[in-house]
């Protein structure tokens, strides 16, 4: 049965996630994830992209990618093949690293992308030693929209969706940071409109 054709619109901001075989983990150590984000960050730079959030679990990685006019497969085939290189140098071993083609979902209405980078910031919370503190686990770019932690690898662009929660920075990361954790386990898309109008900034008239 043929692949369906993927959608790639180069102007539209993209869910992205990629997952290891079902055998090995894809970062065995921190070393491994700061190798992905250095090559992340390598990429973004000759495709002049940014990112607006990623995660990277032990076994996958969430990325929200603004592709500015870029092939985000291209993009992708490049990062991973030469984080595959890099593991299988480094773990002596031969053969595929990441299953299949990556997974990615074209996010064309704005009040997504913010369901998105909530639900990408909420993914640490499946590590034990962070399931009550996601802002404090370092391989997520949520530290760095609460400012924790530096961008390091200068491939965040925070602006758009923290222009969404208020006409300040700190106000905006406040109220993010709330929304964040509203969003956290909710499922069904009418809840999770209403927590968007609950939290976002409004720009009065």
């Amino acid at each position: 049965m043929p692949r369906m054709a993927r959608r790639r619109d180069p102007e539209t901001t993209h869910h992205i996630m990629c997952r290891s075989i079902s055998e090995i983990q894809l970062f065995r150590s921190n070393d491994d994830k700061i190798k992905y984000l250095q090559l992340m960050a390598s990429y973004c730079k000759k495709f002049e992209c940014s990112i607006l959030s990623y995660c990277l679990m032990d076994t996958h990685v969430h990325i929200q990618l603004d592709p500015h006019g870029c092939d985000i497969s291209k993009f992708m085939h490049g990062l991973n093949l030469c984080y595959a290189q890099y593991y299988n140098r480094k773990y002596k071993r031969h053969g595929h690293v990441f299953q299949g083609r990556f997974i990615n979902k074209v996010i064309d209405v704005d009040d997504y992308n913010l369901i998105v980078s909530a639900y990408i910031h909420n993914n640490a919370k499946d590590l034990p030693d962070f399931r009550d503190c996601v802002h404090t686990y370092y391989f997520s770019s949520y530290g760095v929209y609460l400012g924790h932690y530096s961008d390091n690898y200068g491939i965040l662009n925070t602006d758009f969706i923290l222009s969404q929660f208020g006409n300040s920075s700190e106000t905006a990361r406040v109220q993010y940071a709330q929304f964040v954790t509203s969003c956290n386990n909710v499922t069904q898309k009418d809840k999770q409109f209403e927590i968007i109008d609950s939290y976002i900034y409004n720009e009065p008239y």
